[in-house]
């Protein structure tokens, strides 16, 4: 369910342009390894954001309320797709404002085929971005601190749906940590030492189904009893 207060632009979000130019580098570098025909969209803010260099070839827009160039109205908890029909999710924020956050990634996990791609932007609830909603003048420009997950309760919860992630970063809401030398060093320790320091992750994960198949061939065990073997008393 979407609430009320969720943005229609990144210029909504604090730090909006910031967070949309840092997760478009990032998209930019994941989206060559992506490719086939159908990719979604959920709501304004993965909207904006391109896949442009990937090999999706078809990109649908679908709003859980109306946005400028919406295609499809649907509920993110109830998709409007055949199971298995898509090959691609982007799920900017999405689950910040949600009241029911695991019902949308099963939904998700429902409508993407066997090793389709999971894209999900989020606010860390233990970070700077947690502390900013203590501040009255910037608590409107976030989502409601009860709503933001933190990655590691996100990473779970996917491994549980049968995803596997694939690609994760991490950054700030200021752009100093994000200077040549210091971004380096964040984008290579972050992720493995300190994820839940960073205000805004991006993770992308792919769905897995793996067939199962017998160890071994069970060899057919004889009758106990063969005919002729029990004679009539005279």
């Amino acid at each position: 369910m979407k609430s009320a207060s969720t943005p229609d632009s990144w210029q909504q979000l604090l730090r909006g342009r910031h967070i949309a130019g840092q997760l478009q580098l990032r998209l930019d570098e994941w989206a060559p390894s992506l490719f086939g025909f159908n990719l979604l969209k959920v709501d304004a803010l993965a909207a904006a954001l391109s896949l442009s260099k990937s090999r999706l070839r078809h990109a649908v827009l679908m709003g859980q309320s109306g946005f400028e160039g919406m295609e499809l109205q649907g509920n993110a908890t109830a998709m409007p797709f055949a199971p298995g029909s898509l090959d691609a999710c982007l799920l900017a924020h999405v689950l910040d404002y949600s009241e029911h956050p695991h019902a949308i990634l099963r939904e998700t996990e429902v409508v993407l085929r066997d090793d389709g791609w999971l894209i999900i932007t989020g606010f860390n609830p233990y970070s700077s971005a947690g502390l900013a909603c203590l501040i009255p003048a910037l608590r409107r420009r976030l989502p409601p601190w009860q709503r933001m997950l933190a990655p590691g309760r996100l990473e779970d919860w996917l491994k549980l749906l049968g995803f596997e992630v694939i690609e994760r970063d991490y950054f700030g809401l200021s752009g100093i940590i994000d200077l040549p030398v210091l971004g380096q060093w964040r984008r290579r320790l972050c992720p493995r030492y300190c994820p839940s320091l960073a205000a805004v992750y991006v993770i992308m994960a792919r769905k897995r189904r793996y067939p199962l198949t017998p160890i071994r061939q069970l060899k057919p065990v004889p009758a106990a009893l063969q005919p002729g073997m029990a004679r009539q008393r005279e």
